[in-house]
């Protein structure tokens, strides 16, 4: 669904925010328990990879999203091998991450420590709209979420079967 959303010119990102955003909340059946292929370290890595699974992200979701809105293209596997604790977080990871968390990159550096050289750029639109259509798309039941995903590959009008890696805008 972001994937898709994220093709779409602004004023269809916005629509698609505005559709989402007039769903009924959905309760859920069950308590979200993020499924881990590793157990979690419990440092600062295991915390942003964990935001973004309660954002409905899998490891691959991560690594397709993160590769159409951002320059950077690690695999899933990085992922859990950062929530794990297993390697160590840079600026540069940790501030895609923070972009697609809709959160300040220099917060989320100060959870692991990392320093940044300088202050990042702004994000491109489509990030921004990424992150707020993460956040929004969370609430909903699969039924919904379905169904906003059908609505945003019709809305593309180009192939939905192929998507843009690293927006132009990124």
């Amino acid at each position: 669904m972001v994937i898709d959303g994220v093709h779409l010119p602004a004023a269809g990102r916005r629509e698609l925010l505005r559709l989402i955003r007039s769903l009924p909340k959905a309760e859920p059946s069950s308590p979200f328990a993020p499924r881990l292929l590793a157990q979690p370290a419990g440092g600062p890595g295991a915390w942003i990879i964990r935001m973004l699974q309660y954002r409905n992200l899998s490891w691959t979701g991560m690594a397709h999203l993160l590769a159409v809105v951002t320059p950077t293209y690690p695999s899933a596997a990085t992922y859990g091998v950062i929530g794990a604790g297993r390697t160590g977080l840079t600026p540069r990871p940790v501030t895609y991450l923070a972009r697609l968390l809709g959160m300040d990159p220099g917060e989320l550096a100060a959870l692991p420590g990392v320093v940044l050289a300088g202050a990042p750029p702004p994000p491109a639109p489509e990030v921004e709209d990424a992150a707020a259509l993460l956040w929004e798309a969370r609430r909903l039941s699969a039924a919904q979420a379905c169904h906003v995903s059908g609505l945003a590959r019709s809305m593309r009008g180009d192939s939905a079967d192929g998507y843009r890696v690293n927006l132009p805008a990124s």
